[in-house]
């Protein structure tokens, strides 16, 4: 089975388009409320999402952002390869394992005026990669990680056209699969609809040559979960990999949207989760096994970042990279805090809504607690 589609958009256009999804993010004095808004079209306006800017929620005392190791790329200590690694043991994360790592990337000139250096963002990508698994062969780990004829699924965000997943990330993240063995027909670029994925700026492909881009195409497996029923669409049930590729921010109705709550975008009613600030929606549906199983990597987009309004994202200059969804969560959320601290706003909507953050450790899908997540820092010039 490949990603290629052979019905045209006009045999289509008899079907029902997925509902756009559009967040609701808006603060009132000492609370949060936040709303859903209507359907758009499949190339929506930008969305007017107002910035959390008034808001003067202090911090918790109980926060403790999750502290960080310096790192330095390829050290003499890693490995060559990790071809006595298995897959399993790469991927294994707490409760697994003692801690979960993750590792922040940084490159201060990734921007090249307005658009990511694409050989940069390769270069920070190789980099994350090979700290996360102590291996110096980054292409080693990709090949260890993915087969020849694994169908793999990138999920993207482009809710906002003006603070989406960077596409430079995504690519690149293609290109290493390609490298790695894959055929370009069997890597899909996904996100709920075609449109907001043109507006973010990534090509459409519907079944042509090269790498697949498009928005949902049909539904799949239903997931039942405590606040609502909701269904997977397709492209979830036929790829046998996933990769997770979000971008941090701030959200309403869940404190911040990073990995987790990036797959609200591969269901197909949203919406219906959004309750009690998503939890334990969000962990939930993260548990189910399209999820849980498929997933090989989580590549934060973090080149920008959107601590206030999602159109108007702020420079981080960094990728998260993790095999844990929640301690990525987790230090994704601190650098949104800190971006909103720089400017002396209060920070402390973004701990207390993201209390799914807390559900998911006790669901075991990974760690929270800023001791159990192992934080290396690398900075390249």
């Amino acid at each position: 089975m490949t990603f290629r589609h052979s019905k045209s958009l006009t045999a289509r256009r008899g079907q029902a388009r997925p509902l756009s999804r559009r967040t609701f993010v808006g603060l009132s004095t000492g609370a949060l409320a936040a709303w859903l808004a209507g359907c758009r079209a499949s190339t929506p306006p930008s969305p007017a999402l107002p910035s959390p800017s008034s808001t003067v929620t202090p911090l918790p005392p109980t926060y403790t952002p999750v502290p960080a190791t310096s790192a330095i790329p390829n050290p003499q200590s890693a490995v060559p390869s990790p071809q006595s690694a298995s897959r399993p043991a790469l991927l294994a994360h707490w409760p697994a394992t003692a801690t979960s790592r993750v590792v922040v990337v940084r490159h201060a000139g990734v921007w090249a005026g307005s658009a990511p250096d694409p050989g940069i963002v390769l270069q920070m990508l190789d980099a994350g990669l090979s700290a996360l698994t102590d291996t110096s062969d980054a292409l080693a780990v990709w090949r260890t990680l993915f087969d020849p004829g694994d169908q793999v699924l990138l999920k993207v965000n482009c809710i906002s056209s003006g603070g989406p997943t960077q596409p430079a990330v995504a690519y690149a993240v293609a290109q290493r699969l390609q490298e790695a063995g894959l055929v370009p027909e069997n890597i899909l670029i996904f996100d709920r609809t075609s449109g907001e994925l043109a507006a973010a700026g990534y090509a459409i492909n519907e079944g042509g040559p090269g790498i697949q881009c498009h928005g949902a195409q049909g539904k799949g497996t239903e997931a039942a979960l405590t606040q609502a029923t909701v269904r997977f669409y397709q492209e979830l049930d036929g790829c046998t990999a996933i990769i997770n590729v979000p971008t941090p921010k701030q959200h309403g109705s869940a404190g911040v949207s990073v990995a987790m709550k990036n797959h609200y975008g591969s269901v197909d009613r949203p919406g219906a989760l959004h309750g009690n600030w998503c939890d334990p929606a969000i962990a939930e549906l993260n548990s189910q096994p399209t999820i849980r199983d498929k997933t090989r990597l989580i590549v934060g987009a973090a080149l920008n970042v959107s601590p206030g309004n999602w159109e108007r994202p702020e420079r981080e200059n960094a990728l998260l990279l993790s095999f844990d969804p929640v301690a990525l969560d987790t230090v994704g959320r601190d650098v949104l805090v800190r971006h909103l601290q720089d400017k002396g706003r209060g920070a402390g909507y973004l701990i207390e809504g993201a209390r799914h953050l807390t559900t998911a450790q006790a669901l075991e899908l990974g760690a929270t607690d800023a001791g159990l997540i192992d934080l290396r820092e690398i900075v390249l010039e």
